[in-house]
């Protein structure tokens, strides 16, 4: 018998399963005798360790929100989970270079939500991959039912994601000139290989001093830059599409100020430091699943349009991809740190120069 399942129940297991918490309490009791298999999972090639989410889509007469809390209506006691390292040789032909077990392991620390916690389980493996291989998961109920299982590529980052700005490491990113931010900077990016979508943040890292000289914990903002999707996936070498995204530095001061307090009379604070090199731009890119997963779950645009159910799992329902997380850290150059310093926007914030300029507001 085949059960179809709306894209709310998927959406919902999914993201509570992994830490999220989700008011959302539309879901099927399906018949007792059915066992749908939930697979969570994103791989990268810069990682060792991979995690892997695999549940049951629950079950039962209860009420929902009884249901979630209850770790055995969700988890598998007794299943075999294997990792396959594949190569395709471009012929139609696919050989398994290598096979390893995910473990079963227990995570102590998941956030409060509908769903059980702090305990649930995760399927673990310690395995470096290599971006040039497919990789496919297959998950065995041991009970006589098909093989659940699904096949993605890795993202393969081959050299330095950041066209331009050029020279961060040297000249600081510009932000800024003698007038003030800059109207707008456009960022280019070569996309990696088998990235459907990338997403860029600027994270800005400084610390507090307070009147006895001691610096407190660095504290990181992450300023969301944008998200490109890519037209025409890159496969191999010498083919990723290069894509311009814009950059506003007068935004990017805004995001700061509302979000570093102004220093106030009798506060503890003698100044701020900006770290020696303070920004880190971040790129996220994900796989084409992934993106058309994104997609097709973000909430509609019209009254009228019918959401599609979506998923690559075979004889199950879920998510398995590819991501991949790079970053290129920068300078502030001299212009920048001004504004930072002595900007209308950035007033009351105490921001100093660094020590070895000559301007009266220097860090000391």
């Amino acid at each position: 018998m085949k059960f179809k399942i709306s894209l709310s129940v998927i959406i919902l297991a999914i993201l509570t399963l992994v830490g999220f918490e989700s008011c959302k309490n539309d879901i099927e009791v399906f018949a007792p005798e059915s066992d749908i298999t939930l697979i969570y999972g994103l791989l990268s090639g810069s990682d060792n360790i991979h995690q892997v989410k695999i549940n049951r889509v629950f079950q039962g007469t209860d009420a929902v929100d009884q249901l979630a809390e209850d770790p055995t209506n969700s988890e598998y006691e007794n299943i075999e989970a294997r990792l396959l390292e594949l190569r395709d040789d471009g012929f139609g032909t696919i050989d398994t270079l290598n096979a390893w077990p995910f473990v079963e392991k227990i995570i102590t620390d998941k956030d409060s939500g509908y769903f059980y916690y702090p305990n649930q389980k995760i399927y673990e493996l310690d395995q470096k991959l290599d971006s040039s291989k497919l990789y496919a998961i297959l998950v065995d109920k041991l009970d006589g039912s098909p093989i659940v299982e699904s096949s993605t590529e890795l993202i393969r980052v081959l050299g330095d994601i950041l066209i331009k700005p050029f020279g961060l490491n040297f000249l600081g990113l510009g932000l800024c000139d003698i007038e003030g931010p800059i109207d707008n900077i456009i960022i280019e990016l070569a996309t990696p290989l088998n990235a459907k979508v990338v997403d860029v943040y600027l994270d800005f890292s400084y610390q507090n001093e307070n009147l006895n000289d001691k610096k407190g914990d660095t504290i990181t903002l992450s300023y969301y830059v944008g998200q490109k999707v890519v037209g025409s996936v890159a496969k191999i070498p010498g083919t990723s599409e290069t894509i311009k995204m814009d950059f506003n530095p007068t935004a990017f001061y805004e995001f700061i100020a509302a979000n570093v307090p102004v220093v106030q009379q009798g506060e503890d604070i003698k100044q701020r430091v900006a770290l020696d090199v303070p920004l880190n731009f971040r790129f996220i890119s994900g796989g084409v699943e992934l993106n058309t997963y994104i997609e097709v779950a973000s909430p509609s645009t019209s009254l009228l349009e019918t959401k599609p159910e979506y998923t690559n799992i075979i004889n199950g329902v879920g998510l398995w991809s590819c991501r991949s997380f790079d970053n290129k850290v920068s300078k502030m150059s001299t212009f920048s740190i001004d504004y930072l310093v002595d900007g209308q926007i950035m007033e009351g914030r105490k921001f100093c120069h660094y020590t070895s300029n000559t301007n009266p507001n220097r860090c000391y």
